[in-house]
């Protein structure tokens, strides 16, 4: 999976500045190193941000864990999460990790959905903020717009659904029983795990419920939208600073809004990390605020920075600590 990324990643990289021709380079090469290394403080900032937000919710959930740890520990999941389809590795390697640690699988999980559930809200008001507000100053045009409303349905449906499935754990344990009653697996008397599937979605409705209790859920609420959002606008601040750097004037909230509103629907693909979707449909939504001899060297620069260089750190990450004492009881 990871060649065929890279294979289909670069690919389109290269179609890309094959199509907007190769002047752009030159541009490229006289980016001053500053914002190189401002571009690298940010990357670094938002992985301690994100690492932050798994420590506030391990404290909250009554467990306590380094920061060094829980650092390499999120670098691992990331990686994992890059290089497998709809990034399906994180959290199998989120329970093996924590359980390394004595962490239950019901909290690992809680690990898991409430990161996914605070994006979710993120990305699931946020959008349609901006499109029912903000659409002149979004300069999307009439194809982008319309691709853009869609966006935001299937991101606040998602997000429904996820919070669906988080309240009603008789849903979840319908399913599970359904999947018993399957004559296969019935035959195989897999009773006990069965039972204890149960168990382990009542008790994480009952550890969410408590993560939300009156007393201090508003607090640990705000903490992790906080966190959520400061993430994202770390990453999404990327691509303006990118467009200074190259002496491209531009409206901020065009940039970020776009970012926003794309960027999570282009990035889950079959394909690891929407390998080869990504950059083709950011030239498309760039397009008609880059010139043309721009268009692909710049889209080949903000995946190296949003993508490449997260992967490397990650990669770094994940086998430091799988090949180190950290997991190790």
């Amino acid at each position: 999976m990871m060649v065929l990324m890279l294979f289909l990643s670069f690919g389109s990289i290269f179609i890309l500045m094959r199509i907007s021709g190769f002047e752009g380079i030159k541009e490229a090469l006289e980016i001053k190193p500053a914002y190189i290394l401002f571009i690298l403080t940010i990357v670094i900032l938002s992985l301690i941000v994100d690492t932050l937000r798994i420590k506030n919710l391990l404290s909250a959930l009554g467990e306590v864990l380094p920061f060094a740890y829980l650092f390499k520990f999120n670098l691992s999941t990331f990686f994992i999460g890059y290089i497998t389809p709809f990034g399906s590795g994180a959290l199998p390697l989120t329970l093996y990790l924590m359980n390394k640690k004595n962490i239950s699988p019901n909290k690992s999980l809680m690990i898991f959905t409430v990161k996914l559930l605070f994006s979710g809200i993120f990305f699931g008001t946020v959008p349609p903020i901006l499109l029912i507000f903000f659409r002149k100053q979004l300069e999307l045009g009439a194809t982008l717009s319309a691709f853009a409303i869609l966006v935001s349905i299937v991101l606040i449906l998602l997000l429904i659904l996820l919070i669906y499935i988080i309240l009603k754990p008789q849903f979840i344990i319908y399913i599970v029983n359904k999947v018993e009653e399957i004559p296969f697996i019935k035959k195989r008397n897999y009773n006990i795990f069965f039972e204890t599937t149960r168990n382990e979605i009542i008790q994480y409705h009952k550890n969410f419920q408590d993560l939300f209790k009156v007393s201090s859920g508003a607090k640990f609420f705000l903490v992790q939208l906080l966190y959520a959002i400061i993430f994202w606008l770390l990453f999404y601040s990327i691509a303006p600073i990118l467009l200074i750097a190259m002496g491209v004037k531009f409206n901020l909230l065009s940039i970020i809004g776009r970012q926003l509103i794309f960027y999570d629907i282009l990035a889950y693909s079959f394909i690891p990390s929407g390998a080869g979707v990504v950059e083709v449909g950011f030239a498309s939504i760039f397009s008609n605020i880059l010139p043309k001899v721009l268009l692909g060297i710049f889209v080949g620069i903000w995946r190296f920075f949003t993508y490449y260089v997260y992967l490397i750190a990650s990669a770094i990450g994940f086998f430091l600590l799988m090949k180190g004492k950290d997991i190790v009881n």
